[in-house]
């Protein structure tokens, strides 16, 4: 391949009215004299959102830096990825209505300042990833993509965690198979569910045979991945349905948790990685209230949680009871409770080694890549009572180095305030928001409910 050659960002693979969209590729940089600048892989920031809080007695007490870190038993699923992760302590979610869960989600990223009440008479406001959109997905074929792990419920502040400003929620893609065709197109009446790449492969031949080995072997990675989603997506279906999907009308998502989660993270990644946006919202379940298939309701089975290794430790009784439920009578159910946030947190660490094995530049998606990881509430028995339920110490993880923002990954940052009468007073969240707005070149002097900015993360 001659070394001038380049192709750009935004080449697309075609093919009787498809497209599929190519990962980053050392062609993509220019000349020499410019590669290092017009070549850098863009920014990507992505908010993962853990409903119901986090109970913290099991999530505090982080020690140690980079790989002497010693994570606590919740956090432990992050050992692979934790000299990658700046764990964040002492920050508290944006007061909500004492109704609860219901009007907790849709605070999240924006925490809302007062007198943002919208017609429901919900304080709501636009959202951070909202924010940070029109900035860094500049170039990218969507300046957003919103994601949840959950379709059921019928509370609109309790299922949104992205909002264009008060009142009006993004809304969410729940279906791997949507998110897919809205990468990729779904040109099901001419391809009869043919295989998306065999649509491109003439236009993939041709590309790559202009490609160095190194370009080649990233090329024919991602082709791999994109036809692995297809086959697990296509497997999920049938077996959700027991027979083969109908040509046309759309699969419902798959029946497993674990195996709805994991698509929506790969096809996540995938979308990062092609440059489809750069900003990502995915909510691992939603804050509606108790009604069957509600997050609320999500038991150890749900989870695909052996309870026959909790049967020690709580009585028979309470091995079926939902997740809020749980909350609600914490003291001979917190094994369930903590099994159930372990469970949330490996769904993150999924992400972040996904991100880490896409070659990118002089590094990896991670690397490139500012992703959060926290919730509304939090509150532990020991220190708020019902877990999930206070709005003190909430669970908040950087992961990333943000192409360079984020240098020194690998520590345990504690923001708790001085106030003698409360030794946990801690800091807005909305303080993480307004820095990492700051950081990404926006200017803004405040965010929501904000106090100022957060010193340490650089």
């Amino acid at each position: 391949m001659s070394k001038s050659w380049h192709i750009s960002r935004r080449t697309l693979l075609r093919g009787l009215g498809a497209a599929v969209a190519l990962p980053w590729l050392e062609a993509m940089s220019v000349a020499p004299a410019r590669a290092a600048a017009a070549g850098k892989p863009p920014l990507r920031a992505v908010f993962m959102y853990h409903p119901l809080g986090a109970e913290t007695t099991a999530w505090k007490g982080v020690t140690g830096q980079g790989k002497d870190m010693l994570l606590t038993p919740t956090l432990k699923a992050l050992e692979p990825v934790k000299e990658q992760l700046l764990i964040l302590d002492g920050l508290n979610g944006r007061p909500h209505p004492s109704s609860g869960h219901n009007r907790s989600a849709c605070l999240w990223l924006s925490s809302a300042p007062p007198g943002k009440a919208d017609t429901w008479g919900a304080e709501t406001d636009v959202t951070l990833d909202q924010v940070l959109a029109p900035k860094l997905s500049a170039g990218a074929r969507q300046n957003s993509l919103e994601l949840s792990c959950t379709s059921v419920g019928n509370l609109m502040h309790a299922m949104n965690i992205c909002w264009r400003g008060p009142g009006v929620p993004m809304g969410a893609e729940t279906s791997p198979r949507d998110v897919f065709a809205r990468m990729f197109g779904d040109a099901q009446e001419d391809l009869k569910r043919k295989s998306i790449l065999d649509v491109v492969a003439d236009d993939a031949r041709q590309l790559k045979g202009k490609l160095g080995q190194g370009d080649q072997r990233r090329l024919d990675e991602y082709l791999e991945s994109v036809r692995s989603l297809e086959r697990q997506m296509a497997t999920a279906e049938q077996g959700a349905r027991g027979r083969p999907a109908p040509p046309i009308a759309r699969p419902e998502p798959p029946q497993s948790l674990r195996e709805h989660v994991r698509l929506m993270i790969d096809l996540l990644v995938i979308a990062l990685q092609t440059d489809f946006t750069r900003v990502l919202t995915c909510a691992l379940g939603d804050e509606s209230e108790a009604s069957k298939g509600t997050t609320y309701e999500r038991t150890l089975t749900d989870f695909g949680i052996d309870k026959a290794l909790l049967a020690g430790q709580v009585g028979p009784q309470y091995l079926d009871w939902g997740h809020h439920k749980c909350t609600h009578d914490p003291k001979p159910t917190l094994p369930i409770i903590q099994a159930m946030d372990r469970w949330y947190v490996d769904q993150f660490s999924y992400l972040l080694q996904k991100l880490q094995t896409v070659r990118e530049g002089d590094g990896n998606l991670l690397d490139h890549s500012i992703v959060v990881y926290g919730s509304t509430n939090a509150g532990g028995t020991v220190v708020g009572g019902w877990p999930g339920h206070g709005l003190k110490d909430v669970g908040c993880v950087l992961a990333g180095k943000g192409g360079g923002l984020l240098p020194r990954p690998g520590r345990v940052i504690q923001y708790y305030g001085k106030d003698k009468k409360d030794g946990n007073s801690g800091l807005p969240l909305s303080n993480l928001w307004l820095t990492l707005a700051q950081l990404v070149g926006i200017e803004r002097k405040e965010f929501g409910r904000s106090t100022g900015t957060l010193s340490g993360l650089s």
